[in-house]
């Protein structure tokens, strides 16, 4: 009888032959043993340096199925707990196929133990796009993950971060695709606020890809982040526009979205370079520094609700993606 990795090498030999897309999986070291937890749980798990991370399976997760998987990171001063409970990612409304894996950032400062990091914010000095890597390896060697399809998502500063990831040689080679929630995208190399130029500052980038997609969200109420760029704790941060506007061109794209002006409005705007490889949402007029949702959150207390989840359009754009 022929081996499940014997028939799957003859089916892709038979397609390329006949020029059929071949769609082959690349499964991790860890399909075929069984999982160190149970489907539909969390588990909490430490490296040796310390670092935490959370891994939630869904309930139909196989350990002879190649299964995608979501990274997500939280905001500042925030925690795995809070990124959880804000962007529902294990909940059935959303989704129920994904593998998630949070990450946890560090508290650099010892006496500010809540102030949590990420790599590229100015007062961060630990190296995400590491611990990235090494959680990456930890996980795909103990579950059976699809490594054609690990995507990033995060709020704010962990939203930033998602953005550096799509910009490093490695990871931009290891992800396939990208989708921060009121992003700051801090350039810590411009330092001197005379010289921070949000609407045409460039934005340091080093992927290895030209072909990366991109789902950014930005609310037009958002004074923490604002989405025109501002100078903020000794770093520089970009328009938003123009940030999406720089992937756009990246990627081989014009730098003109299919509708270019942002109208007046609370339902969201899908600013679209190309055929949707990269695509900003303005949240709305009146939506702030929130991870958009229907119904109430940490983020919108109080405030004014989106008029859709982000959540849900994340995930019907990671369905559709694929590492080449």
């Amino acid at each position: 009888m022929l081996s499940l990795s014997l028939v799957s090498l003859t089916l892709s030999f038979i397609a390329g032959s006949l020029g059929l897309p071949q769609h082959v999986e690349s499964r991790a070291a860890g399909c075929g043993t069984s999982p160190s937890m149970t489907p539909g749980d969390f588990k909490n798990f430490t490296m040796t340096d310390g670092r935490e991370y959370r891994v939630w399976l869904p309930k139909n997760y196989k350990s002879d199925k190649a299964t995608p998987l979501i990274l997500s990171y939280h905001g500042a001063n925030r925690d795995i707990s809070h990124q959880v409970d804000l962007d529902k990612l294990t909940e059935p409304l959303f989704n129920k196929d994904y593998i998630l894996v949070y990450l946890q950032g560090t508290a650099d400062d010892p006496d500010r133990p809540t102030h949590t990091t990420w790599e590229g914010a100015p007062d961060c000095l630990s190296d995400d796009i590491k611990f990235t890597n090494e959680v990456l390896d930890a996980v795909t060697g103990d579950f059976c993950v699809d490594e054609k399809r690990i995507f990033a998502t995060g709020k704010s500063q962990g939203g930033g971060f998602v953005g550096r990831l799509a910009c490093d040689a490695g990871l931009s080679k290891r992800i396939a695709a990208f989708a921060p929630v009121s992003g700051a995208y801090y350039i810590k190399e411009i330092d001197v606020e005379s010289e921070c130029h949000p609407e045409t500052v460039v934005v340091p980038c080093n992927a290895s890809r030209k072909d990366i997609p991109i789902l950014a969200f930005h609310g037009g109420a958002d004074d923490t982040i604002k989405y025109h760029g501002d100078f903020r704790t000794g770093a520089c941060l970009p328009d938003v526009s123009s940030w999406a506007r720089q992937w756009a061109l990246r990627d081989g794209l014009s730098g003109t979205p299919s509708n270019s002006s942002i109208a007046k409005s609370d339902n969201g705007v899908n600013m679209r370079y190309g055929a949707g490889l990269v695509t900003l949402v303005y949240d709305g007029d009146n939506i702030a520094h929130d991870w958009p949702s229907t119904t109430p959150n940490d983020d919108n207390e109080g405030l004014r609700l989106a008029a859709f989840n982000a959540s849900a359009r994340i995930m019907d754009f990671f369905r559709g993606q694929r590492l080449p």
